[in-house]
């Protein structure tokens, strides 16, 4: 098993968080925000091969470089089907109607089970509520778990866009998440990284 540097990017107006997972020359990213032009860069400069993109849900601010990342890398675009709804009308993506398809590269479906990631295991957990195909990544090895916008520090994911469900959110955090190590480093989309017990102990949706 590879040790596994994670580096976050915060991209784009929304200040989304995007993930760079690397183990020596090999790298990974999870979700890439609008605006990637920082972490390219350092892909570049690093000259990290950069095999796979693995998306938490398809919203716009999170996968709005991603076709800019795949065009360098060649990456391969692993995302849960469930989500591809947003590609039909872009205004159920944040985004405006000047949009046009927003999802102009291949993705290839990820459902719920387990992966080898840089040499790591890693459980892919469904966890729908923001989105119906949000995804969640579990490293154990590393004690570590990237969960998009289902959870945040002392907050929840938003559920009032198009394919919101509330009460599947709060099911997916408390059934899917929480029921992993409290030590657990939980990394969001957005904001400030936290811990499973932090959120168990203090998030006001769950004390």
């Amino acid at each position: 098993m590879k040790e596994i540097k994670v580096e976050t990017f915060v991209l784009g107006p929304l200040e989304t968080n995007s993930y760079l997972l690397s183990s020596g020359s090999e790298a990974v990213v999870i979700d890439c925000g609008m605006e990637p032009a920082p972490m390219l860069q350092a892909i570049r400069e690093r000259e990290l091969n950069v095999h796979s993109i693995y998306l938490t849900h398809m919203h716009l601010d999170h996968v709005g470089g991603v076709s800019a990342l795949q065009k360098q890398t060649g990456a391969t675009v692993y995302g849960n089907h469930n989500d591809l709804y947003l590609n039909d009308i872009p205004v159920k993506n944040g985004g405006s109607l000047e949009f046009k398809k927003l999802l102009d590269f291949e993705i290839t479906d990820l459902k719920q089970g387990r992966k080898n990631i840089l040499d790591n295991p890693v459980m892919i957990i469904e966890t729908p509520g923001h989105t119906p195909g949000s995804l969640s990544y579990f490293f154990p090895a590393m004690g570590c778990i990237f969960v998009g916008d289902l959870l945040f520090m002392i907050s929840v994911g938003r559920t009032d866009l198009p394919g919101g469900n509330s009460d599947e959110l709060l099911s997916s955090i408390r059934n899917r998440i929480f029921i992993l190590p409290g030590e657990t480093q939980i990394f969001s989309g957005h904001g400030p990284m936290t811990t499973i017990k932090h959120e168990m102990r203090n998030n006001p949706l769950f004390v």
